[in-house]
């Protein structure tokens, strides 16, 4: 595959039909129709129609050696000052283009994913339980279908007006519950705070 555009991206959200809460209420019908979402994910669609402009294409996408398909920039994996600055280019449109009110605009997760993946070599190769083949997957997954990602942080609160020392047989917080020949498995769950 290569590039998505913005009807591509609200396709692919509708098409999860995601369990989505707002105000108490689940979401009936698209998210992309909701009133509380509608507009964030119309901005983030143009993001995607940008890097598909004709004007500045090839300030925002590159084509993968391997099978010619475009790719966005966000994920090169950078290997000289001149990667850098196309890199910094097309992050630069993106943010111009929401006048930088999108402060977890695609490339942010892209980013971060890309640099994991760019760094397997260094320091995951050969090393115990670290298993660098599964963020090279996820790499190249996410760049050949343009995913977008998102993150979490915190551990989700509980009730602030009891002691809490997580002593019940399921955990609350994420952590690592086995070991395998796959990988690691967690249980519990990571919120986002901003």
């Amino acid at each position: 595959m290569s590039i998505i555009n913005g009807r591509d991206f609200i396709e692919r959200l509708n098409k999860m039909e995601n369990e989505i809460w707002f105000d108490g209420e689940k979401i009936k019908g698209k998210i992309s129709e909701h009133p509380a979402f509608k507009g964030t994910l119309k901005s983030k669609a143009s993001l995607y129609d940008l890097q598909n402009s004709q004007d500045i294409k090839n300030e925002m996408t590159f084509l993968l050696p391997e099978n010619q398909n475009t790719i966005g920039l966000s994920y090169l994996q950078p290997k000289t000052k001149e990667d850098l600055k196309r890199r910094r280019k097309m992050i630069e449109h993106w943010a111009r283009h929401t006048h930088g009110m999108m402060g977890r605009s695609p490339d942010y997760m892209n980013t971060v994913v890309m640099s994991f993946a760019s760094s397997t070599a260094y320091i995951l190769k050969g090393k115990e339980n670290c298993f660098p083949e599964n963020i090279q997957s996820v790499f190249e997954n996410a760049r050949e279908n343009d995913l977008t990602f998102t993150h979490t942080f915190i551990t989700p609160q509980v009730n602030r007006s009891e002691s809490y020392f997580e002593n019940t047989k399921e955990p609350i917080s994420a952590k690592v519950i086995e070991r395998n020949e796959k990988g690691i498995v967690i249980k519990g769950a990571r919120l986002l705070a901003t």
